[in-house]
């Protein structure tokens, strides 16, 4: 059976600054295959970065490049992913405190966990966030901003997207062990090496 996943794009459209991106992402219509998860993202992206190219909504600092050094160097702690990376900072089983370092343009999955709470705030930079709480007919897509908070009890389809650098930093209980509870729904497309 394939997930279909309406798209609620209200609170992007009711800010002046983003309802022409809501407008746009209204035309790619339902997430319903991986072509379609991919579209939608890299969609987002392109219209985002057709929206503020020139003047980026988000900034980034030190931090943000450092923690992607260390995601580009590896080792200990570190999980090189095609979209940045991660970098751990706790884990204690069953708690795990980690950065999501996503580059401008990356995604993570659309995913779920069945046991895992993850409570996740925003640092630096934009994007967006895909989103369903359990009885919502569609995903919300919002904004992402510095301070911007989510809490994604288990069964929570969820999907970050990097419309441009982006720093997010997540407090999870994982009972089944750190990464080991992913539910992936759609993955990013894989990147061709060059």
């Amino acid at each position: 059976m394939t997930a279909v996943f309406e798209l609620n794009h209200d609170k992007l459209r009711r800010d002046p600054r983003l309802a022409a991106i809501a407008i746009e992402l209204d035309k790619q219509g339902p997430i319903d295959s991986p072509d379609a998860f991919n579209r939608y993202c890299r969609k987002s992206c392109r219209v985002w970065n057709e929206q503020f190219g020139s003047a980026p909504v988000g900034k980034t600092s030190a931090q943000f490049a450092a923690l992607l050094g260390r995601v580009e160097q590896g080792g200990k702690e570190i999980i090189q992913t095609p979209w940045g990376g991660v970098v751990v900072t706790l884990h204690e089983h069953p708690r795990v405190e980690k950065y999501l370092v996503v580059r401008k343009g990356g995604y993570l999955a659309l995913e779920m966990h069945e046991q895992k709470d993850e409570r996740l705030e925003v640092k630096e930079g934009a994007g967006l966030i895909l989103s369903r709480h359990a009885g919502d007919q569609s995903l919300k897509v919002e904004a992402l901003a510095p301070g911007d908070q989510f809490h994604f009890e288990p069964g929570m389809e969820h999907c970050i997207i990097g419309t441009e650098d982006l720093l997010v930093f997540e407090r999870s209980i994982d009972p089944k062990g750190m990464d080991q509870d992913l539910v992936f729904i759609y993955e990013p497309e894989k990147l061709a090496s060059t």
